[in-house]
């Protein structure tokens, strides 16, 4: 695979489209569950009868589920399929069917769905292993009432052994009846945005930066609630600390301590009711200079008996303990304790507090030095230069922590980052999770805070709070994101007619203090999720259209944004900019040279397709999802990637974009003119090494790899 700058082609490519009524249907076995159920055999904790044709996947995830043959009020015929998911241990619950699919076709699938209000239905055309892309995917919040939800996608290849697939990643009970497949021809072709490019294309996540310094080491507010009553695991916990528990057995309430600290500083309390497996854990993580030595310091105090283990080891597996010390002298009061030693040759480490017996303690004023006595840091330098976005989703921002009392506002984290960013450089505000006082279901539990994933249930407290925020921000933030990925019930459990709601509500709220600053409506992850949430007419009170795209290889976002612009078209929006505001490619597989290329190519392949913002996620070592920026053994050294990432921002700073192709070969070309006037193009072939021919009359003057 090579990639450079090689010379410059003309040329541009629109998507095109085909009329609804050219659909052919496809075949499906029982799209109406109907007939003799059979039982599920072998699922371990999967348990009941389903439809012919149909088949439970038991390899995927570890979930306790109930398959039946509701004969109730079926949509139509005699009979529907119900299922029930109990709990979701690992991924998700998987009904499917196998479907052979014809390439250089869009497919539009469809199902009916009803159940327990809240419940989230999933239904996907997923490609053949051992990709397994997702082709065509939808959501839907069900009801009890039916209701039809459908998505559309490309098929670029036939594809025998694809699937449709019903899920739940969630608690849930749902029925769903009458699925329907066509498809009608369709091939994805380039579709760029011609023109000067925008300053903040090039966007990043702060993500894991935030990690190479030690954070409110003092237990300040806000706090966030975790867990509800009747968990295992409840309470508040300081900002920047985790309940890392969730493994074990046990009973814990996380709260504020209000005895005073000497030297200041508030203290976290923890009261363990109950072991029966494994152990309580309060960590922070954070990333040093591997190999060294550093000490550990907390306040501490616990009830007589408790015993608590204070260390630092590996944040990875195996999770190598690399120095720790047991506390057990309490007598209720504070005391300085430390431990000290080298870590090991990974520089991701927990800052942990943990205890495996019942009883009490609290911590406070926490310190970590390097050997020299100064402040721990991991040398991870942040280049705010070189990026034109700062996407600040994940960086301790949520309303949740703003407001975390009505009325009370807490804004350091916030203040920070916006400090952080330099002149000319945008930030993203993602807005939403609402604090448990606010939101319409304070019962929930979820990964940001007890009834965060939950609307509020005053729209009134949603305008406030945009309005207090842009207020404050004026001039400052520029760009403010409705919630993220609200087809995820992990972060948003409403319906998409309440989001709308809160779309609308935004847009006033906003443009009524800043008029200057721009609306992004929610970015989902799912076409069919999105062309639920723009029929709503919600997108017209939005700037800019948001969108998620994670991709591997990089040119798998072409599909992806190729089925949103079929929901823009069809919703009429196509004149609206698209913006993918978080995504990456890759992953701890990806050879270093490879990820060189990823990283680039997932930003020229958003240009190519239409996208005028794209934010890697993130500057951080690699991720599940994405590449790395900085090494994982020692986060001062910039990976390959960010190396390649910065020669190609180099490249096309202040440069116009004049076409994009795709060829029969399969090479990629984008073409440019830059800066200085040059003419210029930047060219790759994803799967090979291959010869690219020039335009008639063109004469190269230099070629560029990604090493500069």
């Amino acid at each position: 695979s090579a990639i450079g700058v090689i010379g410059f082609i003309l040329g541009s490519v629109a998507v095109g489209t085909v009329a609804r009524g050219q659909e052919t249907p496809a075949p499906v076995n029982n799209p109406g569950f109907e007939g003799a159920y059979t039982s599920v055999v072998g699922a371990g904790t999967v348990t009941g009868e389903i439809a012919p044709g149909w088949s439970h996947n038991s390899g995927f995830g570890d979930t306790t589920t109930v398959y039946s043959r509701d004969t109730r009020a079926p949509h139509t015929g005699a009979s529907c399929q119900a299922i029930t998911v109990k709990s979701v241990r690992s991924g998700n619950l998987q009904l499917l069917q196998d479907v052979t699919l014809k390439g250089g076709s869009i497919y539009t699938v469809g199902a009916w769905f009803r159940g327990e209000p809240g419940s989230f239905a999933d239904i996907t055309v997923q490609g053949p292993g051992p990709q397994y892309q997702q082709l065509v995917n939808t959501s839907l919040s069900v009801s009890g009432t039916w209701q039809f939800v459908s998505g559309q996608g490309y098929v670029a290849d036939n594809a025998r052994g694809a699937n449709i697939i019903i899920s739940l990643n969630k608690p849930g009970s749902i029925c769903v009846d009458d699925i329907t497949l066509s498809s009608r021809p369709g091939t994805l072709v380039p579709k760029p945005v011609l023109g000067v490019i925008p300053a903040g294309f090039f966007g990043i996540h702060v993500l894991n930066f935030q990690l190479g310094r030690l954070r409110n080491a003092g237990f300040y507010d806000p706090p966030y609630v975790v867990g509800v009553d009747g968990d295992a695991i409840k309470g508040t916990i300081a900002h920047d600390w985790q309940d890392n528990s969730d493994w074990a057995d046990v009973n814990i309430n996380y709260r504020r301590d209000t005895k005073t600290i000497p030297g200041g500083g508030r203290g976290q309390a923890v009261d363990i009711t109950a072991v029966r497996s494994g152990r309580q854990q309060l960590r922070q993580q954070l990333f040093v200079k591997p190999g060294q030595n550093y000490t550990f310091s907390a306040s501490v105090r616990g009830t007589p008996g408790t015993r608590v283990e204070m260390l630092i080891r590996n944040a990875d597996a195996p999770y190598d303990t690399y120095v720790a010390r047991d506390i057990t002298d309490f007598d209720g009061n504070w005391r300085t304790y430390s431990v000290t030693g080298p870590v090991g040759q990974k520089g991701y480490i927990d800052l942990m507090f943990g205890s495996d017996t019942p009883g009490s303690y609290s911590v406070g004023k926490v310190q970590l030095t390097s050997s020299d006595g100064k402040p721990a840091t991991s040398g991870v330098t942040f280049p705010p230069n070189v990026f034109g976005t700062l996407r600040l989703w994940d960086s301790g921002t949520t309303w949740a922590l703003l407001e975390p009392q009505a009325g009370v506002w807490l804004f350091n984290q916030l203040d920070r980052w916006v400090a952080a960013a330099r002149p000319g450089q945008d930030i993203i505000l993602t807005l939403g999770q609402s604090p448990t006082w606010a939101s319409s279901d304070p019962l929930r539990s979820d990964s940001y805070g007890a009834g965060a994933s939950a609307p509020p249930k005053d729209v009134a407290d949603w305008t406030r709070y945009i309005q207090t925020v842009a207020r404050r921000y004026k001039g400052r933030i520029k760009y403010y994101e409705v919630w993220n990925e609200p087809n995820d019930p992990t972060f948003y459990s409403g319906s998409v007619e309440q989001l709308a709601v809160l779309t609308t509500a935004a847009a006033t709220a906003l443009k009524a203090v800043d008029p200057e600053a721009k609306l992004i409506s929610a970015p989902a992850y799912s076409a069919g999720y999105l062309d639920r949430y723009l029929a709503t007419g919600a997108a017209a009170v939005a700037d800019i259209i948001g969108y998620h795209v994670y991709a591997t290889p990089p040119e798998e976002t072409a599909r992806q944004l190729g089925n949103v612009r079929l929901v823009l078209a069809k919703n009429g929006l196509l004149a609206k900019p698209l913006w993918d505001t978080e995504g990456g490619s890759g992953d701890a597989a990806t050879p270093p040279a490879i990820a060189a290329t990823y990283m680039v190519r997932k930003y020229l392949t958003d240009l190519a397709f239409g996208a005028s913002n794209f934010n890697w996620y993130g500057w951080a070592p690699v991720t599940p999802f994405a590449v790395g920026t900085v090494e994982t053994n020692d986060t001062t050294v910039l990976t390959p990637a960010a190396k390649a990432f910065g020669v190609a921002r180099r490249w096309l700073s202040g440069a116009s974009l004049t076409g994009a192709t795709v060829d029969p070969a399969g090479n990629w070309a984008l073409s440019f003119t830059l800066a200085a006037g040059q003419k210029a193009v930047v060219a790759w072939n994803p799967d090979r090494t291959t010869s690219f021919t020039f335009p008639a009359g063109f004469r190269p003057t230099s070629q560029t790899n990604l090493s500069g």
